[in-house]
This record gives structure tokens, sequence and C-alpha cells, in this order.
């Protein structure tokens, strides 16, 4: 159970469902490889995703001392050396599974690998690009599965926008919620360097940008059932609105990260609602 919690199975097992969707909801034509194909391209995927949370908590154990002590597993059960090997082989081994899918996936995977290293052993802890880099490594996650099977297809890539954007404000509202253990370590995250009041007004700006390509989106979208969804996201997101211009308090911040987990699951939800024509 601490390995298992270690590389966050639930996480890895929401990758694996979003790409599965993305996949069978959104790509219209019959792909040139088939099942096989595409089952490596999901396993080389969580992966790379272990190895990120294994190396992410391997340089964090400090940090999660004072965060979240609960969920401290190397050096209690799990060794230090054990969590570095168990990443370097994962990454490993997902680097060279992506040559027998193709040389996009190679890169999207050595990248993935790069930033995962950097994001954990520094640029988490330097204001935006922290934030920015595990906001783009999600969107990846879905916008390689065009790139991989449908370069053209403009549907996965304003997924995957929302999956950035979306992932982006989280990333900054955990910032607000870690202030404590962040700052003990030397951490310059936005809410240490600005405050929340001056974090808050980043989120409101972001939020927007976002609501107005939902607008972009649903306008551009005919079906009527999608249009519901995407309403339903709008009021999700603007009741996420409401919520971070009342927080104040780490209990307040959790609660906004676990709502930000809502809109994801129910973004990917409507994805089979594009399979109706």
């Amino acid at each position: 159970m601490p390995f298992l919690q270690l590389i966050r199975w639930k996480n890895l097992l929401i990758v694996a469902m979003t790409q599965i969707l993305v996949r069978y909801s959104l790509i219209f034509d019959t792909p040139q490889h088939g099942v096989k194909h595409f089952t490596l391209l999901v396993v080389t995927t969580l992966l790379i995703a272990a190895g990120g949370y294994i190396i992410n908590d391997y340089f964090d154990v400090k940090i999660d001392r004072i965060n979240k002590p609960h969920k401290v597993w190397i050096g209690k059960t799990i060794s230090r050396r054990s969590a570095l090997l168990v990443h370097q082989l994962f990454s490993a081994a997902g680097i060279l599974l992506a040559f027998l899918i193709g040389w996009k996936a190679v890169l999207i995977n050595v990248l993935s690998v790069w930033l995962l290293w950097f994001y954990a052993s520094g640029f988490k802890k330097k204001p935006f690009i922290g934030n920015f880099v595990v906001a783009l490594l999600t969107a990846l996650v879905i916008a390689e599965i065009a790139l991989v099977y449908d370069p053209s297809n403009r549907l996965i890539y304003m997924y995957a926008v929302f999956a950035f954007f979306i992932n982006l404000i989280r990333e900054i509202i955990k910032d607000m919620e870690d202030m404590k253990g962040d700052e003990a370590h030397g951490a310059k995250t936005i809410p240490i360097l600005y405050g929340i009041h001056k974090t808050k007004e980043l989120l409101y700006a972001l939020m927007g940008i976002f609501l107005i390509s939902m607008f972009f989106f649903m306008y551009k979208v005919e079906d009527l059932k999608i249009r519901i969804f995407s309403a339903v996201l709008l009021g999700l997101w603007l009741f996420l609105l409401r919520a971070i211009t009342k927080a104040d308090r780490k209990s307040h911040f959790s609660m906004l990260s676990y709502l930000c987990k809502w809109i994801i699951l129910l973004g990917m939800l409507t994805l089979p609602l594009f399979q109706i024509n």
C-alpha cells in the first residue's frame, strides 16, 4: 500500500481513463495501428507519470513532513535509494517502450522525464514556472493522442487546453494551501512572494481567459447535449470563482483543490458525447 500511495495509483487510473476516453471518443477514423499499439502508449504514459510522482516525493520529503506528514512514505517504509532506483527504472522503461510507438512518443516521453526531474528538483520552488510545467505535462497526456494518431484533430487540442487551465489553477491553489511548508524550506512560490490577494488576482485573470475560451467552444459546437454539459462545467467554474473570493485559510484552499478535481472529472465525462454522431 505505501508503494501504491507513492505512485498515486488513483491518479494513474484517471490518466489511463482519460487517454482511453480521448482515443475512443474523439478519434473518429480508425488509426493505422490497433489496440496493442495504443495500449503500449498508455503503459508508457503511466510509467513516466509514476516515475514523476516518485521523484517529486523524493525531493519533497522535508516539505511534506510539514504540509502532509501522514502521506510521507520515502524514508519511512520505502528507502530513498529504492525510490530513486524505481524512478529511474520506470522512466527508462517509458522511454525505451516509446520507440515501439514512434519518434513522436519518444520525444514526448523524453521531454516529460526531463521536465518532471527539473520540476521536482527546483522548478516547483520558483514562481509560476512549476505550476506551468505541471499544467503542460497534464495537457500533454491528452494532446499526445492527437500528435500520435490524428495531428489535425482540433477537439483533442481543445480538451488539452481545458486540462491545461484547470490544472494550472489547481496548482496555484495548492501553493496557497502549502505555504507554511514551502516557505519553511525556501520555496519562492507566487503566494509566498506576492501574498494571497495578488495570487487571487492572477487566478481571476486565468479563469477569465478560460471562460472566454469555453464560451467560444460552446458557440462553435452545435450539439445540444454538449452545450448542456459545457454549461454545467461553466456553472462549476463560476462556483469555484466565488469560492476563491471567500477562501482565506488552508482548509478552504484544500476544498478548492478537490473542487478542481471534480471539474476535471466532469470534463472527462463529456468526452463520450462526441460519439453521438
